[in-house]
């Protein structure tokens, strides 16, 4: 005697086939739904994490730029000066001998001849309302043909004050009045840069956003003296 079970069907092969009920079917989507958030999520702190990342890569590069540039250059200049840019072409003016040696700029010559060449550093701070100043440097040969400006270091700016300046000090740290010329080889120069830059690129520029604070503060003095 045959039974009639009306929720299975026979298949070509004799086999009884069930199908899925509703509760099954949503018990199975809601466990997919948990497993793509799961994996949506950890892709999203993976890219967070990478933002972080790429932001604290990015501010010891710029470190690094400086620190293979400018403390070589100052350790290999015989005289220096300390001065100011105006304009849009940058004009550089040395400050007087008897003034305070604090100024946005800094002039080296590898030689005795105080003209050419020379090495030139400074702030550049046009449009940048004292945020996302930039530290430039070009050099200009013997025959007075410039090399193009490069930018060592950005996000610069100066919240613990005269964060936009090259100082001249004593070796115990007191402000000097002396020109850099050979009465005052034995002068410190006094570097000090105050990086601030998102601390996840992507972040949107507002009162929540996140900021990381560096501070890249260095002192050299000519080694080749005149």
């Amino acid at each position: 005697m045959n039974m009639y079970l009306p929720n299975k069907q026979k298949s070509p092969a004799g086999r009884h086939l069930a199908a899925g009920t509703l509760l099954e079917m949503m018990f199975a989507v809601a466990i997919m739904v948990m497993i793509v958030m799961a994996l949506m999520s950890a892709h999203l702190l993976g890219l967070r994490e990478y933002q972080l990342v790429d932001s604290k890569c990015g501010a010891s590069d710029m470190s690094r730029r400086v620190l293979n540039n400018l403390p070589v250059d100052i350790r290999s200049s015989k005289m220096w000066q300390i001065g100011n840019v105006a304009g849009t072409n940058f004009a550089f003016t040395a400050l007087a001998n008897g003034s305070s040696q604090l100024g946005t700029a800094l002039k080296l010559f590898p030689t005795t001849n105080n003209s050419r060449p020379y090495i030139e550093y400074y702030f550049n701070l046009a449009g940048s309302n004292n945020s996302d100043g930039r530290l430039m440097r070009f050099s200009v040969d013997s025959n007075g043909v410039s090399s193009a400006t490069t930018c060592l270091a950005s996000n610069l700016v100066d919240w613990l004050g005269n964060g936009y300046s090259f100082v001249a000090e004593d070796y115990n740290g007191n402000l000097q009045s002396d020109a850099g010329n050979s009465a005052a080889f034995k002068n410190v120069i006094h570097t000090k840069l105050q990086f601030c830059q998102f601390q996840y690129p992507l972040t949107p520029v507002g009162t929540n956003g996140l900021y990381d604070f560096y501070k890249l503060e260095f002192k050299a003095t000519p080694h080749l003296p005149e």
